[in-house]
């Protein structure tokens, strides 16, 4: 198989220039600025019109290298003025996947056809503007899509000409046009309508018709198939080059997306060998994007299992694995229908999606709490009360979560707008071509939802045990003398901190003991979410997450009773105190499955291992955690003399991918303070 052609596609994405915008899509928004912005700020007017002119005027270039078309122009801002964002007009929430389950066998022509029947059934002004609206941005998609066809025809690129002759308005017809289909939207949605994480979703239940019928007509052989999903997987790398998600980000509307693959739950024939052949694709891509999230349960194919050990020894921190039993009992537990429960899927790191049911709205009602900061204050008010029990401090902590999560949920009450609106996401939503209703007009999502990350739990686990070993059972302070000796930042008490960092039990070392009262945190903070949510209406969806905001979190923080100094990090995730796991793997592993992982919705836990296990070491070790009740498990390979290295010397390290959160990235784009994180991590 001839890869030389991926090599230079791969070689153009790391030389890219994380500073450069999309210039042509910046530089038609200012050409129309001046009639866009006169447009009314309400209604799908200006949307409408930037999308059109967007779609009609954007370039079309075409890689020599290129098999399946659709690429972005980049460049830096040329102008003397500062690059800043056009305000208002073309805009999207993202973290929604795709609608392929209807387009790739219907194509948009057939999401038309039931807008079109369902504005005539309503017969309301606003349904029939809806519509309008709706028909307008198929026919500039589909538009845009014949002009690629005409660029590829030009570039002698035949094949992906006649795909885009097709698809996306009319139904895929074989293998490289469902994939030819599904980049297609994935770049549009991306990198025009303008957001991070829109998510192609089930690849192996979405392919796996295609696939089987070309094998068993002799269309295609499994090294092509291969070679194509390659290519198809390099694509999503181009959208935003190397860019991490929070440190040297592009100028892009899309500026750090990240996408995943979802393999496994409730899956048609043939679906396992569709997703046998993208990781053998994505090993010879050998980029972080796309995520491959693996659904495994008790009951999941044993082939199945053997294929997630394979996956992760060979790509490593590019693989999730979720324990698919736990994340179903918790849908079906909180009311959703198995039907919706059966099919879900990830539209962010560890973030759980409900695909074409949920608009789960980023930055409104998903929220990470920064629980550390209610402890503390939960600590002040039980002192203050003459209190010295860790159990008091648990009260006190539940009644602060309660109200904080009752004043969060008042500010996103009112999250949408009653003007007649329009947005091009709004069709892969089944109630939103039903009603002719908008997403951001609110009532298209089947369930009332909210998502809620609490940070720090090892962090409060570990200063709860201090406490109940200093002020209860030694009584050498009370828990106002302890408090003050934290407000002073340990001042005159170097050696108490000493012992509080390395002598005091912590969480993550397999022992029941050291673990208990991190258990206890985390079912105090479920309660007080619980508790909320049922006093204002909303299904609650916990997690023990805190994605990169243990480090903002932690600088505004006072030193806590585990030894922390102040405007240190707090724990990450589901993760120990950097450093405070000193036993083994299993151990570490033991402890966080004693966390109250059965009540939550998303997971968080990454291993560093010094060398490659085996990939039948690698089965067992997420099965047994799966066993155990973990929820999440992800690895980086790598050891600290490495990253050393490629911090040192990173024009030799380009390649080098970690595991940060729910994602993989490359290790010498991160921020420097981060770089250090992953090597404080507890390397196995």
């Amino acid at each position: 198989m001839d890869l030389s052609a991926l090599d230079r596609l791969r070689n153009r994405i790391l030389d890219s220039d994380n500073l450069a915008c999309f210039i042509d899509r910046e530089e038609i928004l200012r050409r129309h600025e001046t009639s866009t912005r006169a447009l009314p700020p309400e209604g799908a007017e200006r949307y409408l019109a930037e999308f059109e002119a967007l779609l009609a005027e954007l370039p079309t270039p075409i890689d020599s290298d290129d098999i399946f078309v659709g690429r972005m122009n980049e460049a830096r801002w040329p102008y003397p003025e500062a690059f800043t964002r056009i305000p208002g007009g073309i805009a999207s929430e993202g973290h929604i996947p795709l609608p392929l389950s209807t387009v790739l066998p219907r194509g948009l022509a057939g999401i038309e056809a039931d807008v079109m029947e369902n504005a005539a059934r309503i017969g309301t002004p606003e349904a029939r503007a809806y519509a309008t609206s709706a028909g307008r941005c198929i026919a500039a998609v589909t538009a845009f899509a014949n002009r690629w066809a005409e660029a590829a025809s030009a570039a002698g690129n035949l094949r992906a000409a006649e795909a885009l002759r097709q698809v996306p308005y009319q139904p895929a017809y074989d293998f490289f046009s469902a994939l030819q289909c599904i980049w297609f939207l994935q770049f549009v949605t991306s990198c025009i309508c303008g957001s991070r994480d829109f998510t192609p979703g089930r690849l192996d239940c979405l392919l796996a018709g295609y696939l089987e019928h070309d094998l068993s007509s002799g269309a295609l052989n499994r090294d092509e198939a291969v070679r194509l999903l390659a290519f198809f997987l390099m694509k999503f790398n181009e959208i935003t080059g190397t860019t991490t998600d929070n440190y040297a980000t592009k100028p892009t509307p899309c500026f750090s997306s990240k996408q995943y693959v979802t393999f496994g739950g409730p899956v048609p024939e043939g679906a396992e060998t569709v997703a046998e052949l993208i990781v053998e694709a994505a090993a010879l891509v050998r980029m972080p994007q796309p995520t491959l999230n693996f659904r495994l349960s008790a009951g999941s194919p044993e082939s199945f299992w053997k294929l997630a050990g394979n996956a992760v020894h060979t790509l490593g921190p590019q693989c999730n694995f979720f324990n698919d039993d736990l994340i179903l009992d918790k849908l079906l537990n909180s009311g959703v229908d198995p039907e919706d429960a059966r099919e879900y899927d990830f539209t962010a790191c560890n973030r759980v999606d409900l695909p074409g049911r949920l608009y789960n709205i980023m930055r409104r009602i998903d929220k990470f709490d920064n629980s550390c900061a209610w402890f503390r204050t939960a600590l002040e008010r039980a002192a203050a009360a003459g209190e010295n029990t860790p159990e008091a401090i648990l009260e006190e902590l539940r009644a602060i979560a309660v109200a904080e999560i009752r004043a969060y949920t008042a500010t996103v009450t009112d999250i949408y707008t009653d003007a007649p609106v329009f947005r091009f996401d709004s069709l892969f939503f089944p109630e939103s071509i039903r009603r002719c209703r908008d997403i951001y007009q609110g009532g298209v999502e089947r369930y009332h939802w909210q998502h809620h990350m609490f940070s720090g739990i090892a962090t409060i686990g570990d200063s709860l045990t201090a406490i109940q070993k200093l002020v209860v059972e030694e009584r050498r302070f009370t828990l106002r003398e302890f408090l003050a000796i934290l407000d002073a930042d340990f001042a005159g008490h170097e050696e108490l901190q000493e012992e509080l960092r390395n002598r005091m039990p912590k969480f993550g070392n397999g022992d029941p003991d050291a673990d208990h009262f991190a258990v206890l945190a985390g079912n105090t903070l479920i309660d007080a979410l619980e508790e909320a949510g049922r006093r204002d209406g909303w299904m609650m969806m916990p997690s023990f997450y805190s994605l990169s905001h243990h480090g903002h979190f932690g600088s505004e923080l006072k030193a806590t009773p585990d030894g922390r100094s102040a405007g240190e990090e707090i724990s990450e995730n589901q993760s120990p105190v950097h450093g405070a796991d000193r036993e083994s793997p299993t151990a570490l592993l033991q402890s966080v499955a004693r966390l109250p992982l059965k009540r939550c919705i998303c997971g968080g836990l990454n291993l560093k291992l010094a060398s490659r296990p085996s990939a039948e070491q690698l089965t067992a070790t997420i099965r047994s955690f799966f066993r155990l009740g973990g929820l999440h498990l992800g690895f980086t390979f790598v050891n600290r003399r490495t990253l050393e290295a490629a911090r040192l010397k990173p024009e030799e390290y380009r390649t080098l991918c970690i595991r940060k959160t729910g994602f993989s990235e490359f290790f010498i784009s991160l921020a420097p303070n981060e770089q250090q994180e992953i090597i404080d991590r507890t390397e196995y």
